[in-house]
């Protein structure tokens, strides 16, 4: 959950260029950010290596220097990034760019923090210490949506000792700039597509059963379900249609709108953990999970499935709020069936002997403060076991 003051129910700070085909414009954006770049991308998530030359070369132009920064091969650990951080410090750096995926971006987060308050990642994210000062301004460029992380102000990273995933949050990691670009993540297979629009999906339904969430925050959240369930169907079918796919990438952002102020919840929780324990990433993980937590929270949430129904246009006239909320259920499961989506672990690699540890994992994460009702542990390994 971000970390605002008591009295602030709503704060979102960054900028957003949200346009089809704008990367040759990045350097004209930053220019008013900072002089001295370095674009930090994982080597796994360099997706459109065409598209990233003309991100560059933008850069280059209205810009003192341009280092790209691609040391970190796929998921950044804590070493990765205090040698990240400085690099920054001895090149000088007064702005960073985040080119990439879910990884690519959690580690610009934190090097822009790291940088600035010369302290070492396991400091921060064990609270041995605390920042000081705000980051290095930091530019996203998603590669694909990213269920709003790539607007949000938190991250996630790999522990180097006990290799899972620490999740850290502050308001001074908000960017300072979003640059959303559909065309960039125009190579997208249809299993991508499918997988990121329901994980979407799946952090917006996360975020309006927050006890945190008030009426903007599901505003926000509900047009995001709203694009999803009219676009993800088109977008697959027709993958050149870039109105589809534009409404794709507008509900990542309005999902990440309403997380920086509401929070997550126990499916971001749960897949955090599955993707430290299984080969699954959060996409899959999410998708995977969303059904099996829906029903879960139908009879301690069913107002707010109603609203979840109304978005998804289904019909709900004369009928009770518990049917009404059955109907969001429902309503998730037909997109799951029109594009095929499998809602197993079990037909993933995962394996049953893993589960009590993704119960355990999950339960460290703040998320699940934020839940409608308290979830004991063992509720959250008879989630696992329907869902396998």
């Amino acid at each position: 959950m971000p970390v605002l003051p008591e009295w602030i129910n709503f704060q979102f700070s960054p900028k957003i260029h949200f346009e089809i085909d704008c990367g040759y414009k990045l350097g004209s954006f930053v220019r008013n950010i900072g002089s001295r770049v370095v674009l930090i991308t994982t080597q796994s998530e360099i997706e459109n290596s065409e598209e990233l030359s003309i991100i560059k070369t933008s850069l280059e132009k209205h810009s003192e220097g341009v280092i790209i920064y691609d040391d970190i091969v796929e998921k950044a650990s804590f070493k990765d990034l205090d040698s990240a951080a400085h690099f920054c410090r001895i090149a000088n750096a007064d702005c960073i760019v985040a080119y990439g995926g879910f990884d690519s971006i959690n580690a610009g987060k934190a090097v822009s923090v790291l940088t600035t308050n010369d302290i070492f990642t396991h400091e921060l994210m064990l609270g041995k210490k605390h920042l000081k000062k705000p980051g290095i301004p930091l530019v996203t460029v998603p590669t694909k949506p990213l269920l709003g992380n790539e607007c949000s102000p938190f991250f996630s990273l790999i522990d180097d000792k006990d290799r899972n995933r620490k999740y850290f949050s502050h308001e001074w990691l908000f960017p300072a700039l979003v640059v959303s670009d559909p065309k960039i993540g125009a190579g997208m297979s249809t299993t991508d597509l499918s997988k990121t629009g329901i994980a979407i999906l799946a952090a917006a339904i996360d975020t309006i059963l927050s006890k945190h969430a008030n009426e903007l925050t599901s505003s926000a959240s509900l047009r995001s379900i709203e694009l999803i369930a009219k676009n993800i169907v088109t977008t697959i079918r027709e993958p050149r249609n870039m109105g589809a796919r534009n409404a794709i990438y507008a509900a990542s952002l309005l999902a990440g709108i309403a997380q920086s102020n509401s929070s997550l919840g126990l499916c971001y929780a749960l897949s955090l953990a599955v993707t430290t324990i299984t080969p699954l990433d959060v996409f899959q993980a999410m998708t995977i999970l969303l059904p099996h937590i829906m029903e879960y929270n139908l009879t301690s949430s069913a107002g707010k499935y109603v609203m979840i129904a109304r978005a998804l246009d289904e019909d709900i006239t004369d009928i009770s709020v518990i049917e009404a909320a059955i109907k969001a259920v429902e309503g998730i499961r037909k997109i799951y069936l029109e594009l095929k989506i499998p809602q197993r672990l079990s037909e993933y690699e995962v394996k049953k002997i893993d589960l009590p540890g993704i119960a355990t994992l999950a339960a460290t994460y703040p998320f699940l403060d934020s839940l409608p009702r308290e979830l004991p542990k063992n509720e959250i390994e008879t989630i696992l076991v329907a869902a396998f």
